[in-house]
């Protein structure tokens, strides 16, 4: 994150209340290493995207990882729980119960019917026109309404462009088959026929990276929920998910996730 979007957490945890719909309110937060909530759950549609750092969620069915850009959606009354090993800044919209003119929630709902983490990436300048003050001038609270338009549809438009894209899928089915194990980018194009290049190009467009960094992220989600969800140790969760020997696990992790594995499960369990 750059420093200009980073200054907008300094006093920011206050709600700023829109009262428009399908948006109630929204704030910038950061939350502080080891910070938790219990389960619970809302009458209204939520969303909060991770900005930097890690958060986690579990819908009742195990933890999972929410990272830099992606979005942790969750429908009215899906009992949940938060929590941070290691700290994290978020955006969090709480939309209204009440439907909009334009059909924004209802093309939310339809998009999310269940709760789920999606990647999307968070514009700079969404921040600079969400980040104004209050109270707002008019022309102000234009730019903010606007903003969050534009995330809104941001948001629905990234879930339809996922069903679209069918190669991106082919490609992030196979990483996730293969996250078990070390693969090159050939091992890659070979199995999808195509070229190095054109299975870069896949990757780039749809998620903003290459596949090694895009394959090391989805090593990590595994070797996360082994590490929270079983009783292996850091040396199996190593070797099951295809490293040569632990120290390489744990640059790999620590690199990835901000603590080494072994404080990872200590911290989420004490938590």
């Amino acid at each position: 994150m750059n420093g200009n979007l980073r200054k907008i957490f300094i006093n920011s945890r206050n709600d700023v209340v829109v009262k428009t719909n399908p948006w109630d309110a929204y704030s910038f937060m950061s939350w502080a290493t080891g910070q938790k909530y219990d389960f619970h759950s809302h009458p209204h549609f939520q969303t909060t995207q991770a900005l930097e750092g890690k958060l986690e969620v579990d819908y009742g069915n195990g933890w999972k990882m929410v990272e830099n850009n992606a979005v942790h959606v969750l429908p009215p009354g899906r009992r949940h729980r938060l929590r941070t090993v290691t700290g994290h800044l978020q955006f969090r919209i709480n939309f209204t119960i009440e439907n909009d003119e334009m059909g924004l929630l209802n093309a939310v709902r339809r998009a999310f019917s269940v709760p789920t983490v999606h990647p999307m990436c968070f514009h700079a300048s969404w921040a600079e026109n969400l980040n104004k003050g209050l109270p707002l001038e008019d022309s102000a609270r234009l730019s903010m309404l606007n903003a969050l338009m534009d995330w809104t549809i941001s948001l629905i438009k990234s879930k339809d462009e996922g069903k679209k894209d069918p190669e991106a899928m082919r490609l992030a089915e196979l990483l996730k088959t293969w996250s078990r194990r070390f693969v090159s980018v050939a091992d890659i194009a070979g199995e999808l026929y195509w070229s190095k290049r054109k299975s870069q190009m896949i990757c780039k467009r749809r998620f903003g990276c290459g596949i090694m960094k895009l394959h090391e992220k989805m090593r990590m989600e595994e070797a996360s929920r082994l590490l929270l969800n079983t009783d292996m140790s850091v040396g199996e969760v190593a070797d099951t998910c295809g490293f040569d020997n632990i120290y390489g696990f744990s640059r790999s992790f620590t690199r990835a996730i901000g603590v080494s594995p072994s404080v990872f499960r200590r911290k989420t369990r004490e938590g």
